[in-house]
């Protein structure tokens, strides 16, 4: 009687054993979809999204569902893409859309390529180089709006590298406009911040407030009129918003407000595609954006720099690492304000800026215990209570192609124009160029504004293994790198490295401009940072002022996507 009471627990063990086995091995010769759970609005923690197949992340949990329905229906990375950008430009209204521009990174698996689609905005023909003079405040006026390209830079993408059609990819973001979505936290904040120019440039009845008022969390936010602007581009394409009657309306409106764009601008416009920029740190290759786009150039620039020292011995976010970082961001944007522009307007040493030798040089002048007196070159001006409203998503699929792309209108709701019942927020893109009529980035007819988007892919052992990029203007290449070294030196998960404290500095007019830090840096290292000479800015603890990143890791022998999304915005990953 004992002896039966002893062996039926074993045999139900066994029973569950046997069980667990084949559950495992099951699930080990099969892909199965991942479940993703959805963190929780306010998190600030890691939170690393898995898959197998595909993965979409993107600055808003309805603009990544909707990339992954797309990969789900046999789309590629390309198609996806180009579908979460149109959700994007429903859900994330402030940060992008058809009224800006950007830059597209893109893996072909099967060629073992990688190819850049630049789209960035281009300045007036009628531009002249002290335009920018002309007004105060001219961000928030007709002048500000440079001709958008992110409509021709998405259809040029899908046609010669996507499988679907226009229809295909604007469906859900038209049901997403009519039926309309739930507002965030994060764009009812932004909405009340930029309240007085919604106000001044798109009228109190415009859709992007509520009954004259800024939305408040839990709203619900529609666009008829962006629905009925997209359904009129899938049954016309592209040459409505370019050439017919879109057109008419974006030229009215921005002459309306003062500007100088015409017609022919916007139908001479055209993306380019372009030759990646390639770059190293240690045994790891970087691929990223050539100029106008200075975030790339910038990035490899910095790693280099960062090359010469032992930071993993220095430690993460110690105040040697914090230190001489940032007296290499103050030689960069030297070179930056000095060399950057429009490569079909200027010439830039593109090769001596990223070599390794220049890296050494900056390098080897930064001293370890006080501030160099100045920085070589021009100056950089910081607009300091800038805060550009730009937005970037990953996606890679399941044959391994691969989309990084950064967009934006620049400030948050860009200009504030919106053209009338079009539901098209315009750029402020002009505002980009440099207000000094002798810069290289001086605006010039037709020119591309110097940009500081740097979407990025690294690989490793001739690998994808890093899908990168940012949100944050001339934060960008600089919280890309922070993120990049955290986690190749310091060891951190995807969304570990996403989420850390971030710090930024600049140069200004040849000398050291101020460090300024999220408010979770320990105030011992901000103590010894002042002694040596800085002076220290404290931002908020997760502060948009640093960007939005998101991220895809890839990690072949674990056939695992790992996806980080970053919540100082409203970052999701969705695969499976």
């Amino acid at each position: 009687m004992l002896k039966n009471k002893k062996v039926r627990p074993l045999r139900a063990i066994s029973l569950l054993l046997l069980v667990a086995f084949f559950l495992a091995f099951f699930s080990s010769c099969q892909y199965k979809e991942v479940k993703i759970r959805k963190p929780p609005s306010n998190r600030h923690q890691s939170f690393n999204f898995l898959a197998r197949k595909g993965m979409v992340v993107a600055a808003h949990p309805l603009a990544a569902q909707a990339g992954l329905e797309m990969l789900k229906e046999g789309g590629n990375a390309v198609d996806a893409a180009i579908t979460a950008s149109f959700a994007l430009n429903v859900c994330e209204p402030f940060a992008s859309g058809i009224g800006g521009g950007g830059f597209m990174v893109i893996y072909l698996a099967s060629e073992k390529r990688i190819t850049i689609i630049n789209f960035r905005e281009k300045a007036p023909s009628k531009t002249f180089a002290e335009i920018l003079k002309e007004k105060e405040e001219t961000k928030n006026f007709g002048l500000a709006v440079a001709v958008p390209g992110a409509l021709a830079g998405w259809s040029y993408a899908l046609r010669k590298y996507g499988t679907r059609n226009l229809a295909d990819v604007m469906e859900g973001a038209i049901e997403m406009a009519e039926k309309g979505f739930t507002v965030s936290q994060t764009l009812s904040l932004i909405n009340k911040d930029e309240f007085e120019k919604l106000i001044l440039n798109a009228g109190e009845k415009t859709c992007y407030l509520n009954q004259g008022l800024p939305y408040e969390p839990g709203d619900l936010f529609e666009n008829p009129e962006l629905a009925s602007t997209f359904r009129l581009i899938c049954s016309k394409g592209i040459d409505e918003f370019y050439q017919d009657e879109i057109a008419k309306k974006i030229v009215k409106a921005v002459k309306d407000k003062g500007g100088v764009m015409t017609l022919e601008d916007l139908a001479a416009y055209e993306p380019i595609e372009q030759t990646p920029l390639e770059g190293s740190y240690k045994d790891y290759r970087v691929f990223t954006v050539p100029p106008p786009g200075s975030g790339g150039i910038h990035l490899i620039q910095l790693l280099n720099i960062i090359e010469n020292w032992p930071i993993k011995k220095w430690g993460h976010n110690s105040t040697p690492y914090i230190h001489h970082f940032c007296e290499a961001l103050r030689f960069i944007f030297s070179d930056r304000e000095h060399y950057l522009g429009d490569p079909d307007f200027v010439d830039i040493p593109i090769a001596r800026i990223i070599s390794k030798e220049y890296a050494a040089e900056v390098a080897s002048k930064i001293k370890p215990d006080r501030l160099l007196d100045d920085y070589p070159f021009g100056e950089f001006e910081e607009k300091a209570q800038k805060k550009e409203s730009t937005t970037h998503l990953c996606v890679i699929d399941q044959e391994g192609n691969i989309v990084s792309q950064t967009q934006s209108i620049n400030d948050f709701f860009g200009s504030g124009i919106v053209p009338e019942g079009t539901g098209i927020l315009l750029n402020n893109h002009m505002d980009d160029f440099s207000s000094a009529p002798c810069s290289p980035n001086a605006p010039r007819p037709l020119q591309r504004p110097v940009s500081s988007m740097g979407p990025l892919i690294i690989f490793k052992k001739e690998e994808p293994f890093l899908v990168l990029g940012s949100p944050g203007g001339t934060r960008i290449f600089s919280s890309l790198t922070q993120i990049i070294i955290n986690i190749i030196e310091f060891g951190m998960s995807l969304d570990e490295a996403i989420e850390a404290p971030r710090f930024f500095s600049f140069s200004e007019q040849g000398k050291a401009g101020s460090i300024s830090l999220e408010s979770r840096f320990p105030a011992q290292t901000l103590e010894t940072l002042k002694r040596i000479g800085h002076e220290v800015t404290i931002k908020e603890a997760f502060d948009k002022y640093f960007g939005g990143a998101q991220g895809i890791m890839i990690i072949p022998r674990k056939k695992l996507i790992l996806g980080g999304a970053d919540s100082r915005r409203d970052g999701y990953g969705a695969g499976y």
